[in-house]
């Protein structure tokens, strides 16, 4: 009796210890996802098909999560990670682009960060 009442506790650990970490990482890619737009990724062309990508893979990984596809959902949810994390990359190096640009130009000034 005590055997199945051990193994049963140990399949409920394993399985919450499984989730975990997949939730956890949809959150991040979630996170990041946001900051890409609040630094405006769908105004660069770039930007904006990274954002779209991690967009759409926060998503799938929220479909894996709920179907208990957990090692999946977790992978895709560090792809959407990526991918928002590239985005915002290119934000700011476009930003930056554009005020090196600016400030090259004579007779203007440069913009206080």
């Amino acid at each position: 009796m005590r055997a199945p009442l051990f193994s049963l506790v140990f399949v409920f650990f394993a399985v919450g210890c499984a989730t975990a970490p997949a939730k956890q990482a949809v959150n991040d890619s979630i996170a990041t996802v946001n900051t890409a737009e609040q630094l405006g990724a769908s105004e660069v062309p770039q930007a904006a098909k990274a954002l779209d990508y991690a967009q759409h893979e926060v998503a799938w990984a929220k479909a894996l999560l709920i179907n208990g596809r957990h090692e999946r959902a977790l992978l895709m949810a560090q792809r959407a990670e990526s991918d928002a994390a590239l985005a915002i990359v290119i934000v700011r190096q476009h930003k930056a682009r554009e005020a090196v640009e600016q400030a090259a130009t004579p007779g203007t000034t440069a913009p206080n960060p």
